[in-house]
């Protein structure tokens, strides 16, 4: 069998170990998949960082694997989907494992499993070693893999294979996005750039808080001409609302945005988000995925305003369907997605979280 490369994470802040290990057959069940990329999320960033809990052994992380089927397990026979898995075929690998047995998995809402496992927490010196994204080869469980249809670029489908579902899940949470309403979108890194693209495929009026200092970013940004983009250093929180309420009487939708999506991270961004919803205004906050301390709001405001806040932290194989779907239905979505691209190899592991966490990458990804 083959040898082939894993970057290792060893703890908060250290560098990646840059291993090999032999590829073995796949057990029962378990699919084994070559790279064609894997994204740096961040998620994988605030692990780096020490701001999300990791186990005290060294393991690979990643959780946004492409790959291409080249082994399949005893019984491996179709993904979460029902779809056939056959050798040479392209999947998205998910790296969640709901319990299926706590009361929300009962009522059918895996995504906020109250139990959740994942697929890569495992000492990489164990065989069979390939559990993480960051590597250039994959064994994953078959009901965590979802076939790409043809017609998608599977490059193109690995720029957003957990920003875009994670989205597509908090949107569904949220009661949707129709035709016609007022989307804020709070930061224009891989998050926020999928949610401009999804609110601007339901017909949308959308704007965006973001930031200029990546000039890539920003170009991709306007791609996808929003209504408004304000950047968060230079404009002050009182003149985006100000701006942003006049522009919501002008389109007639009362006062304030209809939907505000916060994508940054940041928690300074949650109390502004809070200030743009118009009456009834839906918050939906997928984005703050590591802890940071709190922030001050003013709570009254959700009562006499009647606002809704929305929490998403996770995303059902079904949401990655759709997220394929919506790929395979608008093939410039797919060419404008794989703009968004900086490759590097996997013993380039260092530099490319460097120019993750710097911002000189829009999305970077490992790819074969």
């Amino acid at each position: 069998m083959s040898m082939k490369k894993c970057a290792v994470f060893k703890g908060k802040g250290q560098s990646f170990d840059i291993r090999e290990f032999e590829v073995t057959p796949p057990a029962a069940g378990q699919v084994g998949l070559d790279l064609i990329a894997s994204g740096i999320c961040g998620t994988d960033v605030h692990i780096h960082q020490g701001y999300l809990a990791m186990p005290d052994f060294p393991l690979i992380i990643g959780h946004e694997f492409t790959g291409r089927i080249n082994a399949l397990g005893e019984g491996a026979i179709t993904d979460a989907l029902g779809q056939p898995l056959k050798i040479g075929a392209d999947a998205i690998a998910c790296v969640a494992i709901p319990c299926g047995k706590c009361f929300n998995c009962k009522r059918g809402e895996t995504a906020s499993c109250l139990s959740f496992g994942v697929t890569y927490v495992k000492n990489v010196e164990e065989p069979p070693h390939f559990h993480g994204g960051y590597a250039e080869y994959l064994f994953s469980p078959a009901e965590n893999l979802a076939v790409i249809p043809d017609g998608v670029d599977p490059v193109a489908a690995a720029s957003f294979p957990c920003g875009g579902p994670t989205i597509i899940r908090a949107c569904t949470y949220g009661g949707g996005l129709e035709r016609g309403e007022l989307v804020v979108i709070q930061g224009n890194g891989p998050l926020g750039i999928f949610a401009l693209a999804w609110a601007k495929a339901a017909g949308c009026r959308t704007a965006v808080i973001g930031s200029t200092s990546n000039a890539r970013r920003l170009e991709l940004t306007m791609e996808l001409k929003p209504d408004l983009f304000f950047d968060f250093r230079k404009v002050s929180a009182e003149e985006i609302g100000a701006k942003l309420c006049e522009f919501a009487a002008k389109l007639d939708r009362g006062d304030g945005a209809d939907v505000v999506i916060e994508t940054s991270g940041s928690h300074d961004a949650v109390p502004l988000g809070l200030t743009l919803l118009r009456t009834r205004g839906r918050y939906f906050v997928p984005g703050q995925y590591s802890a940071r301390g709190p922030i001050s709001i003013n709570p009254e405001m959700i009562t006499f305003k009647a606002l809704q806040i929305i929490g998403s932290g996770q995303y059902t194989m079904a949401d990655l369907g759709t997220y394929l779907k919506f790929l395979k239905d608008n093939p410039d979505i797919q060419t404008f997605f794989r703009k968004s691209i900086s490759e590097y190899r996997i013993e380039d592991a260092d530099k490319a979280f460097e120019d993750a966490i710097a911002g000189r990458a829009v999305k970077a990804m490992f790819t074969a």
